[in-house]
């Protein structure tokens, strides 16, 4: 079961108005209500988080740069495909050089086509380390998306967790200006002293300033966000979604999946498949190649015809391609020790992104047990100020209190949000 992030939700987290009397009741949802009728603005156009993915791939400007490398690789799987050229050439001397051509008795003209045959099945191994590197580089194009993902989301959640902040903040100045409509009437009184009076207006700038400050962070994000998506107009994602049961995972199924998924370690494989294919071509090459031709030859003035066949191929007595035979095995074992070391990577990443998971999960349970002491001690902090039973100083310390836990609550949240979905994100899941 999932619910929204909504008023509803603030209004659970913040106060419980069982426990204030009824005049507190309705002061507070009061500013409850005229908070969420006006203190923050959509800054443009809401869209679902599944629309912001669908925008990402779509028109992420890395995503679109590292896409041509796949289309590189094409075009070298179509040339691997292809056969030489023939090649044609033509000849004549004995030719008159005064006036116009003529021929003699020692004049030769010469036709000559010629065709290289490669042996060794060069072409099939070529053509086959080109598919393999084709498939490669596009499982590495998935394994960017994944990367640049990541990106994505932290974005996307500071977002989120900007918006808590913004509302939060608009929340607390209402709040607050209730207080200090109640220490007009006791400073009007003479039940209050000028400086504490003078405290409580200085209080309400450091909140306005505090707004001000979380306004400008969701404003650069928002423009951050619409960076990675591409936007041509402002978008903004909707309200943030979460289970109401917090995910369990398994370690030892979570590294499964991952080895079995990863893009990372899919296109590591396909490289070295395409290794060892360019190491049968390296091979390959010290088998020499034929070149097969045939030629036409006329003589003399009378143009004597002459029809002839050559076949030629180099003699492998020094260069057997020895040097590149080694360098392709090199790039062989390089590939294996980075698979390797892929793999022990893909380790790590579970067990780190578990690790935060377990850990962000656990600051956030201990901020939420401990949320509705928080909002008592506020709540009859304003109560007993109201009465004179407390000092300003002991007022705003409640509040400071209040306002910091607040804060910490929602950074818990949602960085416990971010680490389960960077979870999925280590096990190659993408969406």
């Amino acid at each position: 079961m999932i619910f929204p992030i909504t008023k509803g939700y603030f209004k659970k987290i913040f106060f419980d108005p069982v426990q204030v009397n009824r005049l507190q009741f309705f002061v507070i949802f009061f500013v409850f209500a005229s908070f969420f009728l006006g203190v923050i603005a959509v800054r443009g156009e809401e869209i679902s988080l599944g629309q912001a993915l669908e925008l990402f791939y779509k028109n992420n400007y890395d995503i679109l740069i590292n896409k041509y490398e796949i289309d590189k690789a094409y075009g070298d799987y179509v040339g691997a495909k292809l056969l030489p050229n023939p090649n044609l050439s033509l000849s004549g001397i004995g030719l008159k050089t005064q006036g116009l051509p003529r021929r003699s008795d020692d004049t030769q003209l010469t036709a000559k086509i010629d065709q290289l045959i490669e042996l060794g099945g060069k072409r099939k191994l070529r053509k086959g380390a080109a598919t393999a590197t084709l498939v490669a580089t596009k499982l590495s194009h998935q394994d960017v998306i994944r990367t640049l993902i990541i990106g994505f989301y932290t974005v996307y959640y500071n977002l989120q967790l900007d918006r808590l902040n913004v509302e939060f903040a608009g929340y607390d100045l209402g709040r607050f200006d209730k207080t200090q409509e109640v220490a007009e009437r006791r400073f009007a009184a003479g039940f209050l002293s000028l400086i504490d009076y003078t405290k409580i207006k200085i209080a309400r700038i450091d909140l306005e300033n505090g707004l001000t400050n979380f306004e400008k962070q969701f404003r650069a994000d928002l423009e951050s966000f619409n960076f990675l998506v591409a936007s041509e107009i402002t978008l903004e994602p909707s309200r943030l979604t979460m289970q109401e049961t917090p995910a369990e995972y398994d370690e030892g199924s979570l590294i499964e999946t991952a080895l079995n998924n990863r893009y990372d370690l899919l296109s590591l494989q396909k490289q070295s498949e395409a290794a060892q294919k360019g190491i049968s071509l390296a091979k390959a090459q010290a088998i020499p190649d034929i070149t097969v031709g045939g030629e036409y030859d006329a003589f003399g003035a009378d143009s004597r015809p002459r029809v002839g066949a050559e076949i030629s191929f180099p003699l492998p007595l020094f260069n057997r391609n020895q040097g590149e035979i080694l360098k392709k095995n090199a790039e062989y074992k390089q590939i294996e020790e980075q698979i390797k070391k892929t793999k022990r990577q893909i380790t790590s990443d579970i067990r780190q992104s578990l690790n935060n998971y377990q850990a962000s999960l656990k600051i956030f349970e201990a901020y939420k047990t401990r949320k509705k002491e928080v909002e008592d001690l506020l709540n009859k902090s304003e109560a007993a100020f109201s009465l004179g039973g407390i000092t300003v100083l002991d007022l705003l310390d409640a509040r400071k209190t209040y306002r910091d836990f607040v804060t910490r609550y929602n950074q818990g949240l949602i960085q416990m949000l971010l680490n389960q979905e960077l979870i999925k994100l280590y096990t190659g899941e993408i969406r």
